[in-house]
């Protein structure tokens, strides 16, 4: 699923909520090795994070990092701002769909052991076959421009200029 959203031009960054880590319970030594492992084996079918970004504390401490708050987000955001109508928000739990709605991105639930949510292929499929559109117009004391280029959309072309000959060469490229 990744690698098809990878070639698909999307780029990754994991958020993940780690109750604490650092303290006795859950010491640093225990997390890291199994962290690095996973990453390295999501880099051996080339999928690389922007960055990981892991919220330490505890529910209780009511911290603004933790997962639904966007804290821990925010600065990667300021750097790498998002088009959020591309832009998704993949987990398996209520506070990922509503870390989404925080930040004004569409979440997708992804089905983790039997629980609620589509599979990994059909939040996929929803997010590479949603619309992928772009309008340009282009108006000079020449001409009056309008490109409407839809990605997503299975159908031929539809061009007017005005100029036959033109609107069938113009055919051809988008064929």
């Amino acid at each position: 699923a990744l690698q098809a959203l990878k070639a698909a031009g999307f780029r990754f960054v994991m958020v993940s909520n780690q109750d604490g880590l650092g303290t006795p319970s859950f010491p640093l030594a225990d997390f890291q090795p199994v962290q690095d492992f996973i990453l390295a084996l999501f880099a051996s079918q080339g999928i690389e994070f922007d960055t990981v970004l892991i919220c330490p504390h505890f529910a209780r401490d009511g911290c603004t990092c933790r997962k639904p708050g966007v804290a821990l987000i925010t600065p990667y955001l300021a750097g790498h701002p998002l088009d959020p109508a591309r832009s998704y928000v993949i987990g398996d739990r209520d506070t990922d769909l509503t870390l989404a709605r925080n930040l004004g991105l569409t979440g997708l639930r992804v089905r983790a052991g039997g629980g609620p949510g589509e599979d990994w292929p059909a939040v996929t499929r929803r997010i590479l076959e949603s619309s992928r559109r772009a309008t340009l117009a282009r108006k000079t004391r020449e001409t009056d421009i309008q490109v409407d280029i839809d990605l997503s959309h299975a159908e031929g072309s539809s061009i007017h200029t005005g100029i036959g000959f033109f609107d069938h060469m113009l055919e051809q490229i988008a064929r």
